[in-house]
């Protein structure tokens, strides 16, 4: 049984319940679209856009994040389309480097040679997130130096083999797109995909915003909230240029309702030959996260997660950014779809809540009984990372082979750039403030050359937000040679390396 909204889903229960959630996920604000029908669009707004006291509204602009990556790969489907008529088609299975040879090129031939647009789109490229040489990125480095850092990024699987989440590939798929068709990738889906579809409040760069003096006052601001002091603190707003196609879009519920109404019927430049290769399933996720909906299997078509939800076929995608979360999805056969964005990273699993709620009273089901995820808490301390990352500590640890000071200076890496450690007490420290995402990292001795990292943010050294193993390496002459941190946990230990 469906029952259609022909009133608006957001009564008192819901409205109850968006309370709930914005407590418990400490998230300031948030604001949904829900399009249910041929002609029902609702949208509300809840909490605090800015603090101390300024209201969320429908109008309230925010960093889209990776929901981005479904106007990507649109994009693409668009430019396949138009090359039928040329004299150099291209299609799903066209590999990357055939489109931008001189700059795509990753870590062994084979995936360099063999990595098609399909795989780089459904995140089966064998090329692990590395996240960390996104964030610990200089801020000012252009798309193309992104790009071409990817061969400096250890694989962790052969291409079409393993799901991995993979913002390098979008950030690719981005310059292709502006090689293939000489326009930045903003202009083309606003010409393309916006305007068709009547999207005037949507945008592709955060400072075209910031620098706006009429959209300026709607850009919300982004929080985190500290555990240990109870408090919210602002987040920086994206600035990395590169993301483009992983998460450039600035908009608003209401254009996004715009966008899903599209997908549900198929509308402007959504045609079946567009649409329909992006909704195909590609990959099989075997380790779901927390955000992912309560549902037996979870697969992976193009900017696309794909669920069956109580036996209809559910499409959706989170973003995030710290101060962000967003949660797109619709249901076709159903003609449903809701957008819900918000202030902070854990709006998502808010979101999630909220969705399945309306979900659930619009398929007929009955109230979900399982259990409730629960908010992380106050960070790991110090000695609990260590115990967890390194088990067979001795009792007695090995001392330094070197004093601490020898340790200090800088060191390289071609695809994670630069970091300097200095000497902080008992401590070294790399200060990354200057970054994508501004953050202090400290290595606290262990046993020998083994180090424990801890990362933070800049503003609040109480909470860590990641924990690795981390070791130097000394040459037979007594010198510091390299250090290796383990950034990447699908590489499975093996650690990425610094040289002096």
């Amino acid at each position: 049984m469906v029952l259609r909204m022909h009133n608006s889903p957001f009564d008192h229960e819901f409205d109850s319940l968006v309370s709930h959630e914005l407590a418990k996920w400490k998230v300031p604000g948030l604001t949904i679209s829900v399009v249910h029908g041929q002609n029902n669009t609702y949208s509300k707004a809840y909490g605090i856009s800015q603090f101390p006291d300024k209201p969320m509204t429908t109008h309230s602009l925010f960093s889209t994040c990776s929901t981005t990556k479904a106007f990507t790969a649109a994009a693409v489907s668009l430019v396949i389309n138009d090359s039928k008529s040329t004299s150099s088609p291209i299609n799903w299975d066209t590999p990357v480097s055939f489109l931008i040879r001189d700059d795509f090129v990753l870590a062994d031939d084979y995936a360099t040679n063999h990595t098609t647009l399909e795989d780089a789109l459904s995140h089966r490229s064998g090329l692990p997130g590395h996240e960390n040489a996104m964030t610990c990125a200089n801020p000012n480095e252009s798309i193309q130096e992104a790009v071409r850092k990817m061969r400096y990024l250890p694989l962790a699987y052969q291409p079409r083999t393993t799901w991995q989440y993979c913002n390098h590939m979008y950030i690719a798929i981005s310059h292709m797109l502006e090689k293939r068709t000489g326009v930045d990738l903003g202009s083309f889906m606003r010409k393309r995909i916006w305007n068709p579809l009547d999207m005037k409040d949507t945008y592709f760069s955060i400072h075209h915003v910031l620098n706006s003096p009429q959209l300026k006052p709607r850009i919300v601001q982004g929080y985190s909230w500290i555990p240990e002091t109870k408090s919210y603190t602002p987040e920086p707003y994206m600035n990395y240029p590169p993301t483009k196609g992983t998460g450039a879009i600035v908009g608003d519920v209401r254009d996004y309702a715009k966008w899903l109404r599209a997908l549900i019927f198929k509308l402007g430049p959504l045609s079946d030959e567009i649409l329909d290769p992006l909704l195909k399933p590609r990959s099989i996720i075997l380790a779901p996260e927390s955000t992912y909906p309560p549902t037996l299997h979870h697969l992976y078509a193009l900017g696309w997660w794909v669920e069956n939800y109580a036996g209809e076929q559910f499409y959706w995608h989170s973003g995030s950014w710290p101060g962000f979360g967003i949660m797109v999805g619709f249901i076709p056969a159903k003609q449903f779809g809701f957008a819900i964005m918000g202030n902070s990273v854990d709006a998502r699993m808010a979101a999630k809540k909220l969705y399945m709620h309306l979900m659930d009273k619009m398929l007929g089901l009955v109230e979900r009984t399982e259990g409730e995820d629960k908010p992380a808490g106050k960070s790991e301390t110090l000695e609990e990372a260590k115990i967890k990352l390194y088990p067979s500590i001795p009792d007695h640890p090995l001392p330094r082979y070197l004093p601490l000071q020898k340790y200090a200076g800088l060191y390289r890496n071609p695809g994670y750039g630069e970091v300097t450690f200095r000497v902080n007490g008992s401590k070294l420290t790399a200060d990354f403030s200057d970054r994508v995402i501004p953050t202090m990292l400290d290595l606290h001795h262990v046993s020998g050359e083994f180090f424990l990292a801890r990362v933070y943010a800049c503003n609040s050294e109480a909470h860590a937000t990641a924990f690795y193993r981390a070791e130097f390496y000394i040459d037979a002459g007594g010198n510091v040679q390299r250090v290796g941190l383990e950034f990447e946990p699908a590489l499975k230990g093996q650690k990425i390396w610094y040289e002096r």
